[in-house]
């Protein structure tokens, strides 16, 4: 089974294996993420995530007990123009009780190596990977020689707008007719982003991403022109208490000043005294506007250090990522 145990400084040997994880191994993960986060996962929402995998990640066990998992799921993206494949890397998750051992001879390091190793870099199935870690997981994960930061996340919040309906644009919840729009309007959000990183954002990915999800609700709008008729923007929202989070944009770069202003006016319509959302730190600027305020999320944006099919001053600042990039919110 997978890499062999390593030893102790004392001549020990951990009973640490790490292979891939299966269907068969799902109660046993979802134990370890309670652990872990001190949380529950819902059942549906692993499968959501994972289906069609054959594995979810690498699972190291320690005496047969599941102490340590890495997950990656795949996400088409537009590279620098051209179609590709990246991997999200997801719910990394060790034992508590395991974490004294964050060495190149723990747990951590044998599933993210047996991962990445595998399946991400120059020649393997997906050459680049990206992910939302947190300050202290990039650390660990850069100190292991696994990571090298390429961006950040940024948060731009803005008050809630009361004001008339624009006479250009008007706002209609989704509606089926849309379908086709939604694909013509990627096509134009990618080609105007030629020059970054960005993921798919057609029609099929926002049906399974939003109106698919297995226990969170979104709000998904289009946003027209009144004149023509033309699918403009399409907006992604999510009540979060007493702010409005904006998820997710599909429309090209110059127009997003616009589409702020809709989104300050939904936070009205729907009672919240403020919205805000997540993007890559270069991109930000977009969003800001006359009343944006911007603050640091402390989510470094990853990229792997290990063989890489890009070297990270090839990807630094080339990422659009947004809240609705994560797999969690």
């Amino acid at each position: 089974m997978g890499e062999g145990a390593p030893l102790t400084p004392n001549g020990e040997r951990l009973q640490w294996l790490v292979d891939w994880a299966g269907p068969a191994d799902e109660a046993e993960l979802l134990a370890l993420f309670r652990r872990a986060f001190d949380a529950d996962m819902p059942a549906a929402l692993w499968r959501w995530k994972y289906a069609g995998l054959d594995t979810p990640g690498a699972l190291a066990r320690r005496d047969g007990r599941a102490v340590a998992f890495y997950g990656g799921i795949p996400r088409t993206v537009s590279l620098f123009g051209s179609p590709a494949t990246a991997v999200q890397i997801g719910d990394v998750m060790v034992d508590p009780a395991e974490r004294g051992v964050l060495t190149r001879r723990g747990p951590f390091f044998l599933a993210a190596s047996h991962y990445l190793r595998h399946h991400v870099g120059a020649g393997k199935a997906f050459p680049l990977a990206f992910g939302f870690p947190s300050q202290r997981a990039y650390r660990l994960g850069e100190r292991l020689g696994l990571y090298a930061k390429v961006g950040e996340i940024m948060r731009v919040e803005w008050p809630a707008l009361q004001t008339r309906p624009s006479l250009l644009l008007r706002t209609r919840p989704w509606a089926s007719g849309m379908a086709a729009a939604a694909d013509r309007l990627w096509l134009e959000m990618a080609a105007a982003l030629s020059r970054e990183i960005v993921g798919v954002r057609d029609f099929a990915y926002l049906k399974r991403r939003y109106f698919e999800h297995p226990t969170l609700n979104y709000k998904v709008f289009g946003v027209s022109s009144r004149l023509s008729a033309k699918l403009f923007g399409i907006i992604v929202v999510r009540e979060e208490g007493e702010e409005l989070l904006w998820v997710d944009v599909v429309a090209p770069p110059e127009r997003i000043a616009a589409l702020v202003t809709i989104v300050r006016r939904l936070a009205t319509d729907l009672g919240k005294p403020k919205a805000y959302t997540w993007i890559t730190a270069q991109n930000a600027a977009l969003f800001v506007g006359e009343s944006g305020a911007v603050s640091p999320t402390e989510i470094v944006i990853p990229a792997l250090d290990w063989n890489p099919a890009f070297s990270a001053a090839e990807l630094a600042d080339h990422w659009w990522l947004m809240a609705g990039d994560t797999d969690f919110r």
